[in-house]
């Protein structure tokens, strides 16, 4: 008998996720709460949606009744008009700062994304507020055209422009984030070999690095455009009623005409926008990758040839029009510099109203007092709403580790086609607007006798914590060196002690990075506690919200510049935690 006959048969391990059924496993529970708290309350939302309330038949009336108003008509085009502006000037505005940010050293570059990150992830609610102390009648601004005799000072609110501007301003360090991977993935040695062979400027950036970065640019623009499709806070704080969005339809349609039928509808709408947004994007620009091996469309290489020879020309006839690259990285930083700075003196410029002894927000503002954060402090309402965001963004952050890091886990350590389809499915959560969600989940947890309840804001946090937090963890395990696990086992280390002596010590600071991201996802998120929150459950942001839209006082201010500090002190503990992340030659000496 032969002997490759005579050795038995190896077993065949059953396959989940296209990759063996021990491996795959970890991945099951995230994508099993995805599919509860996410795809079966969407579901259950466009069924409700697609009922005629009254005979509970299938009826289109909702849809029908937004395209036959003239004024809810003028809300969609207003809904798809400011985001497709924020999504192109997002992206423009934000691409020579990823592109510079890529041209740094890692130490540089890590300073400068702090001071990107930051406003980040501060709350939209107080970058919303943050304008509106601005360009408020006694605000900086104002106060600024008054002493000059310059008009406009008491017109800069309730306005598209107004509207558009702070959007972009609150979706920019978004834009920037999520370009930069693209860019850093470019290889910088193409450059200087086409500079070595002659090529110009234009040339090189035209025809090689823009074709390159197409991608990411694609990528951020839809991601951005799926943000504003449901964007409700700075269009409330900040627009006229000739800018109404789709987001505040929703709000007015739940909140004050409990309209459910309606607002189920729009939100519909907004779905299959971004569906169809997505579906748009991918096929002009494969953001999929299921045509990476295959090469550029044609229309994409004739856009950047047409453009190349543009300014090729333009640089023959006049030099000036196209710089050299010791002038460009020059005009590059300082211009990135001037966009960071930009972000940031907005939250700033909150900081001293907070101290002002007026009742009302001036400027200047008279300072010398901490009145307004002891009334804060000493409010039974504000300090409940303070520790159900603590209470709230600690479980929220905890269950969505466990949930996204089992799955990282498991993908981390696997390849082939599958990884990419399950990492798009825990993306999946981007590509809902937040108020879609929570007016999903409201629907869901009604039927559970949940609202009102810190779990069901935990819930629904979760949610939308988890691509972040899947993100980061999948970063972190995937720089990991499953060998050290390997050689501990091989001398003689159980798994107890190489989990808590080689991969927790190693991988510390990636966990406690996203447990603060999530822990910061949930404690400035709004619209999910303003629905699922039931008018009973109030954390910091639904208190700031209710305040702010009785009257924008010093103690909002207050409020808001405590935030910001819990948020800067997290962030500063989680870049420590990513700065010092230990060696293994350093540290990961296994016991004798």
């Amino acid at each position: 008998m032969n002997m490759m006959e005579a050795r038995p048969a190896r077993r065949t391990e059953r396959q989940l996720f296209g990759m063996p059924l021990s491996r795959s496993l970890p991945i099951a529970p995230g994508l099993f709460f995805l599919a509860v708290f996410l795809v079966v309350p969407l579901a259950l939302m466009i069924f409700r949606s697609l009922t005629d309330p009254a005979t509970g038949s299938m009826s289109l009336s909702g849809i029908e009744t937004l395209f036959r108003i003239a004024g809810y008509r003028r809300v969609l085009g207003n809904t798809l008009s400011v985001g497709i502006a924020c999504a192109i000037l997002s992206v423009a505005l934000g691409y020579p700062v990823a592109n510079w940010l890529a041209s740094l050293d890692e130490r540089h570059r890590r300073r400068a994304l702090f001071l990107v990150m930051a406003p980040f992830w501060t709350s939209v609610l107080v970058r919303s507020f943050a304008w509106l102390v601005l360009l408020g009648r006694h605000g900086p601004v104002a106060t600024f055209l008054n002493f000059f005799g310059l008009p406009g000072g008491d017109a800069l609110l309730f306005n598209r422009i107004t509207v558009v501007a702070t959007m972009v301003h609150v979706l920019l360090p978004m834009a920037i984030i999520s370009m930069l991977p693209t860019h850093l993935a470019i290889n910088r040695q193409l450059l200087s070999a086409a500079r070595t062979l002659g090529g110009g400027n234009a040339d090189i950036f035209w025809r090689i690095y823009m074709p390159l970065s197409l991608r990411g640019c694609a990528a951020s623009g839809l991601l951005i455009f799926l943000m504003a499709l449901g964007f409700f806070i700075t269009p409330m704080l900040l627009g006229g009623l000739h800018d109404v969005l789709l987001g505040e339809l929703i709000i007015l349609q739940i909140d004050h005409l409990q309209n459910w039928h309606f607002g189920g509808a729009l939100a519909l709408v907004i779905v299959i926008i971004g569906g169809l947004a997505i579906l748009l994007a991918n096929g002009l620009f494969d953001l999929s990758g299921a045509r990476a091996t295959l090469p550029p469309r044609p229309s994409s290489i004739a856009f950047c040839d047409r453009t190349a020879q543009l300014f090729t020309r333009l640089g023959r006839a006049v030099p000036a029009l196209v710089p050299g690259p010791a002038t460009i990285a020059r005009a590059s930083s300082i211009y990135s510099w001037f966009v960071i700075v930009s972000l940031t003196v907005p939250l700033l410029a909150i900081i001293p109203m907070a101290f002002t002894r007026d009742v009302f927000l001036t400027f200047p503002p008279r300072l010398g007092t901490f009145h307004w954060f002891a009334l804060y402090f000493h409010d039974p309402q504000w300090v409940a709403a303070t520790l159900a965001s603590f209470r709230i963004g600690a479980g929220a952050a905890i269950l969505s580790v466990l949930l996204a890091g089992s799955a990282a886990y498991a993908v981390a350590r696997a390849d082939g086609r599958i990884v990419g389809m399950v990492i798009l499915l825990f993306m999946i959560p981007l590509a809902v607007p937040p108020i879609v969600i929570a007016l999903a989940l409201f629907g869901l947890f009604a039927k559970m006798s949940l609202l009102a309840t810190d779990l069901a804001i935990i819930l629904g946090h979760t949610v939308i914590c988890i691509p972040v937090v899947f993100t980061i963890l999948l970063a972190g395990f995937r720089s990991y060196d499953w060998r050290l696990n390997q050689a501990a086992a091989t001398l003689g280390a159980r798994t107890g002690a190489i989990v808590g002596r080689v991969a927790f010590p190693l991988l510390r600071s990636v966990v406690i990075s996203a447990l603060i991201a999530g822990f910061l996802t949930s404690f400035d998120e709004l619209t999910v506690a303003l629905f699922l929150g039931g008018g009973l459950k109030t954390t910091l942001p639904k208190q700031m919200w209710d305040a702010i839209l009785l009257e924008a006082s010093p103690l909002l201010a207050a409020v808001s510049v405590t935030m910001m500090i819990v948020v800067v002190v997290l962030f500063l503990v989680m870049e420590a935690t990513q700065k010092n992340r230990i060696s293994p030659e350093r540290e990961l000496t296994l016991p004798h």
